[in-house]
């Protein structure tokens, strides 16, 4: 009997299901990054011969399907939706972007297009050459209020940092480009409809690194109500007793066969975690999320192995009409976890201990140690610490908003060089050491590359760095560091980010302006 619906063992781990792969969307995944190329108009033959034979004028957003068009182009046009919420041009000139036809502020859309004009206006023709800004009776013009805003306030124009190059971003990736695995994801999410905060549990469970992976299979049966308790074969076969066959008291279902059954009360009794049961939700889901949220991770080993062992005892029981034994059961928990734990230390490598790493500053006269502290909500922090042949001379931290780690270490990085110069002023013959442990960053400003930096968002930032390194030459460098080296610049970037305060100036100061601020 099957109790799991194909279609939800195919789910990705973190959405409650087995990861297996549904080929038909992994298909259509694989499909998309053609979609993506004629979107982002790749420099291909390809590409160009699709846009000179389908979309010449219009764009590719405003084309419609033909009664000429193949078969792959009519499912191209289908899949174009899926980027339609997610997608947006990152501008530079703006020459390659069309106003009208392709997304490129936050709430852009076809049918909030007012006027009828060229639709092939470029976005390069909405800025005043004069003055650089944005021409605002244009936009007034062919744009309703809202949207004219949202411009206003919120579109950045690259070409300010040197960018020329108009580039279309996905908002579903760091590096801003379409990748299949992501692809797959959201197709899968979207047609179960289940993206919501309910199932963040799951990433949990399969992370538990005590637990082994049968028992975590065990896990996911039992939270999903998919394991043949005989509530559940009652509901699937209607002559089928519902009856628990250890008690023969009260219908078997999770909690009851795991918990509440008299049987298994003995064994949480007597159990080393002390488990009261009374005090359970009678929702198992609850009870084993909660629980297993209070618990440390021997806990939590010893938690899941109990309920593993009662169930196979209890499988004992009604197919091979044993008696249900409970200290049998806590033995076999007792050497499982024991197994488990010398398994874990073997498996575990040997840590060393790391020194403080030093640094030979002989070639620069100052140095300057930046790090960045970032979580999910999108707080950031930055810190820095700055030395003048080896003597602290000044710190600084500061609290921003950062959409990932990538661009919290760029936005740190350039605040701790626009702090130096206001600091002080190169000597003639003086260079500055900036020293970072973010290795893409060091790399992407020493190369003056961007072509695959971790964050499209950062683009901007990284862009004025490799400026400012450009113009003074030697004179200013940007090295790469291990994080224990820069073990002060962190917990200043901590700091800044979980009270979100700012300072920059002499170390002595530092006290009272975070006492300050944590006293109001």
């Amino acid at each position: 009997m099957s109790f799991i619906a194909w279609q939800k063992v195919s789910r990705p781990l973190e959405a409650g299901g087995l990861g297996v792969k549904d080929m038909q969307k992994f298909g259509e995944a694989l499909f998309l990054k053609i979609v993506w190329a004629l979107m982002a108009d790749e420099d291909k033959l390809w590409v160009k011969i699709c846009k000179s034979k389908y979309f010449p004028v219009v764009g590719f957003w405003r084309t419609q399907g033909t009664n000429g068009g193949s078969k792959m182009w009519r499912q191209v046009l289908q899949m174009r939706e899926f980027f339609s919420q997610d997608v947006m041009w990152q501008l530079g000139n703006g020459d390659k972007v069309q106003a009208l036809s392709q997304p490129w502020f936050q709430n852009w859309s076809i049918q909030n297009v007012a006027g009828t004009i060229d639709r092939r206006i470029k976005v390069s023709s909405l800025v005043l050459e004069q003055t650089g800004e944005w021409d605002e009776q244009q936009l007034n013009r062919l744009f309703q209020p809202e949207q004219v805003a949202s411009i206003l306030g919120g579109v950045k124009k690259s070409e300010e940092h040197g960018m020329n190059k108009d580039t279309l971003v996905w908002n579903r990736t760091k590096s801003g480009k379409y990748s299949v695995k992501e692809g797959y994801k959201v197709l899968t999410l979207h047609q179960q409809g289940v993206i919501n905060a309910s199932t963040s549990h799951w990433k949990n469970i399969w992370r538990w690194k005590t637990i082994t992976p049968k028992v975590k299979v065990f896990l996911w049966r039992l939270l999903h109500k998919w394991l043949p308790m005989a509530a559940n074969m009652h509901r699937r076969i209607a002559h089928f007793s519902p009856i628990c066959q250890r008690c023969h008291e009260e219908n078997e279902y999770e909690m009851h066969c795991l918990f509440f059954c008299n049987s298994s009360r003995q064994v949480w009794f007597g159990s080393m975690l002390g488990l009261r049961v009374h005090d359970l939700p009678l929702d198992i889901t609850n009870t084993v999320i909660n629980v297993m949220n209070g618990l440390d991770e021997e806990g939590n080993r010893i938690f899941a192995n109990t309920m593993w062992e009662i169930w196979k005892e209890r499988n004992k029981t009604v197919m091979e009409h044993k008696n249900f034994q409970p200290r049998a059961v806590l033995q076999r928990v007792r050497v499982s976890v024991s197994v488990q734990r010398e398994e874990n230390q073997l498996q575990m490598p040997q840590t060393r201990i790391l020194e403080q790493e030093r640094y030979d500053y002989k070639e620069s006269d100052w140095q300057v140690l930046v790090d960045a502290s970032w979580a999910i909500t999108n707080k950031a922090g930055g810190g820095f610490v700055l030395y003048k042949n080896g003597s602290m001379q000044a710190i600084g931290f500061h609290s921003f908003q950062a959409q990932d780690p990538f661009q919290a270490e760029a936005v740190a990085m350039k605040n701790a060089i626009t702090f130096f110069y206001q600091y002080t002023h190169l000597s003639d013959g003086e260079s500055v050491e900036f020293f970072s442990d973010c290795l893409n960053l060091v790399n992407a400003v020493n190369q003056g590359d961007v072509t695959d930096l971790p964050s499209w968002r950062a683009e901007g930032v990284i862009l004025e760095l490799i400026a400012n390194v450009q113009l003074l030459q030697s004179r200013l460098i940007i090295s790469h560091a291990k994080r224990e080296a820069l073990a002060q610049a962190h917990d200043l970037a901590n700091l800044a980010r979980r009270r979100d305060i700012s300072y920059q100036g002499q170390p002595h100061g530092v006290a009272a302006r975070s006492e300050d601020k944590h006293d109001h």
